[in-house]
């Protein structure tokens, strides 16, 4: 099994599909840099959660046949 399954995705933008965001520490709203639109950092997330859940699956999936790889290899000696 692997060492990490670290992932970055990109978020996009609902209104545009832009991927670039401008954000102020103080402030609990982002902006997107192409198309000026103003949301919540949640109503990014839910804007985008089959984009989220998809990478979320594919990402089981991922672990899931590693660990099955994994076994495999160690059950094999038993056979």
């Amino acid at each position: 099994m692997k060492d990490s399954y670290d992932r970055s995705m990109s978020l996009q933008c609902p209104t545009c599909g832009g991927e670039s965001f401008e954000h102020e520490e103080e402030k609990p709203d982002v902006r997107c840099v192409r198309c000026d639109l103003i949301l919540t950092k949640a109503e990014l997330r839910e804007a985008n959660g089959a984009r989220i859940d998809e990478e979320v699956e594919a990402l089981k999936a991922e672990v899931l046949k590693d660990v099955k790889a994994d076994f495999a290899k160690i059950f094999k000696k038993w056979k």
